[in-house]
């Protein structure tokens, strides 16, 4: 009894620092109580005892912000139920999670709703690890199912309102087989007492989304598994071992489904609204097993094979280890960034000297220019004169052409233009302009070309006349002049507007000319006179030789008839 006390205050201390607010001491507890408390009092701890440290537990997960650190948390708090001394007190730390998680469902808000998903499957995982440590044992594997009937699918009424442990018994019942698959393939017995929950839940729960979770999230998943391993066997293809196609196909194929649900349809105390679910299930199974025994078939039993479960990642992770590893990512991520970042800086320095030596090899080939002199006119022409082309032919060296042979032969250039009257009005000749004395050819302006070439064209016409520049090189006094306003191009709409849009609104047809079946066309305007003429007044003569109007005339003639 001493002991007991003691473990149970121990517990209560635990809890406190637990719910601390400094995350060192909360990891720092986390450790005690799993590794040295949990293993070496479990048994001594009742039911109210645990219920204290998951209280606790809870506002220390609740607190765990880092989604790597979170996985951490929930894979070691997890690992305490099957790494439990006995079943029992794993069944019993079960237990209390879940009752603890169902009363504080309700008050989780959207933002911490997933990390208590992944704590949620990270217990069903362990559960099943249980289990499957204890080869299925038929009391082991009644314990931890009804454990989770009681605590999460058909909660008890009397501990806690219905409306608050619905949450959790929609997420048990959409995350079971996927937890489940691991530990696949186990015997159709261990099936049945697995898959008991659920059945129960078809036959009693009124609730109407918790029916239709399971209808989709468990059976309608063995259905399809089922026809998908019946279409492989007859097409003769190969399954994958391992799969779940093959471990919940052969399930869905060799449980007989379609018996257990008409069993529990024709039950009285079926409820009234779920029947149509149930008498739906029992056909789609009723055409699969047919299906399966007409093709003739033969597919092997299923039967339990004690295999090692890949562990969770993280398991042995704390919040130190974490940070750490993460910390090491982050440095290998920037380094691996770095050396790429570097590899890619190597390649763009190699292209540019790349360009760089193709641009020098261009200027060294464009450096070395002569002058011609052709029909009285001097122009500049670029002649390559590669290394191998400045030797005679008989072997000595040739001209070099350098600056000071350059500037001679400008003088001389400059001399012949002078006597050929060549000088222009600044006073030096076009040659003195095309080749300056420092071997280099300077750039001429647009401008100055344009004149070249039309002096040139000039010389070339017969009579000089319409020349564009006179012969000093001056402009002319015609001048072209560019507007914008002269120079806009309408372009219609295409296709144009109807033809009433296209008129003016004073020659819009209106009145019956509107009417339907009408075409509406231009209306005529006549000019009207300045002046205004005076009307001529009828002669008497005039107005009796008229004739008279038809209506005259017989009225005339019934005065007539009358007398």
């Amino acid at each position: 009894m001493a002991a007991a006390a003691d473990a149970s205050a121990e517990a209560a201390a635990i809890a406190r620092r637990l719910a601390s607010c400094n995350a060192g001491a909360r990891e720092r507890t986390v450790r005690y109580l799993l590794s040295d408390f949990l293993p070496a009092s479990a048994p001594r701890l009742s039911a109210s005892d645990l219920l204290k440290l998951w209280k606790g537990l809870f506002f220390c997960f609740w607190h765990a912000d880092k989604p790597l650190y979170q996985s951490s948390v929930a894979t070691r708090l997890a690992s305490a139920v099957s790494a439990a001394p006995s079943p029992v007190d794993g069944a019993a730390f079960l237990a209390a999670y879940l009752t603890t998680l169902r009363r504080e469902w309700a008050h989780i808000d959207v933002h911490r709703l997933d990390k208590f998903y992944l704590l949620n499957r990270r217990f069903l995982h362990h559960a099943f690890l249980l289990l499957n440590s204890n080869s299925f044992a038929p009391d082991v594997t009644s314990q931890i199912v009804s454990v989770l009937s009681d605590k999460a699918l058909l909660p008890e009424a009397d501990n806690v309102a219905a409306g608050t442990s619905r949450g959790l018994g929609y997420h048990v019942a959409e995350a079971f087989l996927d937890e489940l698959l691991p530990v696949l393939p186990v015997s159709l017995q261990t099936m049945d007492a697995l898959l008991a929950p659920f059945f129960t839940v078809l036959e009693k729960s009124s609730d109407r989304v918790m029916v239709s979770k399971v209808k989709a999230g468990v059976f309608d998943r063995f259905l399809e598994s089922g026809n998908q391993l019946l279409e492989k066997v007859k097409k003769g293809e190969e399954v994958e071992k391992g799969s779940a196609e093959e471990k919940l196909g052969k399930a869905g194929l060799l449980f007989g489904f379609s018996k257990r649900f008409l069993d529990i349809g024709a039950k009285a105390e079926t409820v009234q609204s779920n029947r149509k679910v149930v008498f739906g299930l029992r056909d789609a199974f009723v055409k699969v097993e047919k299906g399966l025994e007409l093709s003739g078939v033969e597919i092997s039993e299923p039967k339990f094979e004690a295999t090692e479960v890949p562990v969770v990642p993280n398991a042995d992770c704390g919040m130190d280890l974490c940070e750490e590893k993460a910390g090491k990512k982050k440095k290998k991520a920037k380094k691996a960034a770095l050396a790429e970042g570097e590899k890619e800086e190597a390649k763009l320095v190699k292209l540019e000297r790349k360009v760089k030596k193709e641009k020098k090899e261009k200027k060294e080939k464009k450096k070395k220019k002569a002058v011609v002199v052709e029909d009285g006119h001097v122009s500049d022409q670029s002649i390559d004169v590669p290394a191998e082309d400045q030797q005679m032919g008989d072997g000595t060296d040739g001209i070099t052409i350098d600056g000071t042979f350059l500037s001679n032969l400008q003088k001389q250039f400059e001399k012949a233009a002078a006597e050929a009257g060549m000088v222009n009005s600044g006073g030096s000749s076009s040659a003195s302009q095309a080749t300056p004395v420092n071997g280099k050819v300077a750039k001429k302006r647009k401008r100055s070309k344009s004149v070249d070439r039309l002096s040139e064209a000039s010389d070339a016409d017969d009579g000089g006349e319409g020349n564009l520049l006179t012969q000093d090189g001056e402009k002319s006094g015609k001048k072209v002049r560019f507007s914008m306003k002269n120079n806009l191009v309408w372009k219609p709409h295409n296709p144009l507007p109807p033809q009433c849009l296209r008129l003016p609104p004073s020659a819009t047809p209106r009145g019956s000319a509107l009417k339907k079946g009408v075409q509406p066309g231009p209306i005529k305007e006549t000019p009207t006179p300045s002046r205004k003429a005076k009307l001529k007044a009828k002669s008497a003569k005039k107005v009796l030789k008229k004739k008279p109007s038809s209506a005259v005339k017989r009225l005339r003639k019934l005065q007539s008839f009358s007398a």
